[in-house]
């Protein structure tokens, strides 16, 4: 859920300004990840990619964001 929830962030103008700092292949990433998830199932992902992007990539994005609120 939270792959889906952060990929939704992406999509919303306002909150172009704290995705700033996200590296592009994060943000590929995470959008890849919530379109296999959403349309391929959790069966279709690769579960080593899904699980370094959320423990590895995303926290520190979501710790930035969070402070940023």
């Amino acid at each position: 859920m939270v792959i889906i929830r952060s990929a939704a962030l992406f999509e919303v103008e306002e909150f172009a300004p704290f995705l700033s700092g996200v590296p592009s292949d994060v943000a590929n990433a995470i959008r890849t990840m919530r379109n296999i998830a959403s349309h391929g199932g959790y069966r279709a992902m690769d579960d080593t990619l899904f699980w370094a992007t959320l423990t590895i990539d995303l926290p520190p994005h979501l710790a930035r964001w969070r402070s940023a609120l």
